[in-house]
């Protein structure tokens, strides 16, 4: 399977950036699953250098069972999800996230884009 990622940064220096990833150049791809770093330091899948208040390695977006799966690093700042109830809710665990739902590792917001 060709595993392909967009991340559109929301908020910030780089506000409207689209990432753009595929498993051919990122990641850790393991039988049937494909997972991608977040965090401040180069050797992340997704860097984002510029927040102070991420974490070198701050979290993980994982693909496996057709969907999208965030999970926090034990990060000093969190990892949050844009909640319903309009609260940013903290990332414990392994959590699913749905293309175009927001959310922050550090102060940065991001969104995994809908394909089209």
């Amino acid at each position: 399977m060709n595993y392909k990622l967009d991340v559109m940064i929301m908020s910030g220096v780089e506000d409207g950036l689209v990432l753009n990833c595929s498993a051919d150049e990122k990641g850790k791809l393991d039988k049937n699953a494909w997972s991608l770093t977040v965090g401040r330091r180069d050797d992340n899948d997704i860097c984002l250098r510029n927040d102070t208040y991420m974490s070198r390695h701050h979290a993980y977006l994982h693909f496996r069972d057709n969907r999208w799966w965030l999970e926090d690093c034990d990060s000093k700042n969190g990892t949050f999800i844009d909640d319903i109830s309009n609260e940013d809710a903290r990332v414990s665990g392994t959590i699913p996230i749905n293309p175009g739902q927001l959310f922050r590792v550090g102060r940065t917001w991001l969104r995994i884009q809908p394909n089209e």
